[in-house]
């Protein structure tokens, strides 16, 4: 009990298992729904979806339910946690210009919402842990948006680089 690794802490981190969890909870038919899609029993959802269990979630599990839910709720997690930020990317054949512009203007939008909060978190002189996470979350918005934006500006507009491979 007392040798257990370090590393074992982070074998299923609460901030994945979160993730997991808001996955399931947004299928129509939450945890039901999320067993027969993965062919197991509701009890083994459970068991695997405890931070300091002796069973883990599988990762293949959970992306078949992201993507059975349309969510990306994993996929933001994972980039969160990893400094980053998940860009989804379209169809390109299903744009045209119009959807490249909604785009834009949601990160804009996104962009009038972090000044508003950084006006009023900041109004007092401190940004205190719930502010801080309101603005962490809306700044996520902001890039993923405004990327979403750049990426599918380029992949529908831009020549494709030939390569070698």
């Amino acid at each position: 009990m007392g040798n257990e690794p370090i590393w074992k802490v982070e074998r299923q981190p609460a901030w994945l298992v979160a993730a997991i969890k808001k996955t399931i909870t947004d299928l129509p038919g939450g945890y039901a729904e999320a067993a027969e899609w993965l062919g197991v029993t509701e009890n083994a959802l459970f068991n695997r979806l405890r931070v300091d269990g002796d069973q883990i979630f599988p990762l293949g599990w959970a992306m078949v339910l992201q993507r059975a839910g349309g969510s990306t709720h994993i996929a933001d997690a994972v980039a969160r946690h990893s400094q980053g930020v998940f860009v989804p990317l379209a169809d390109v054949d299903d744009l045209d210009n119009a959807d490249i512009n909604q785009r834009l203007m949601e990160s804009i939008e996104w962009i009038g919402r972090h000044s508003n909060f950084v006006r009023k978190a900041t109004a007092d002189g401190v940004i205190d842990a719930d502010e801080r996470a309101q603005i962490e979350e809306n700044s996520y918005q902001v890039i993923a948006k405004f990327q979403e934006h750049v990426t599918l500006l380029y992949r529908v507009f831009c020549v494709a680089e030939k390569s070698d491979a």
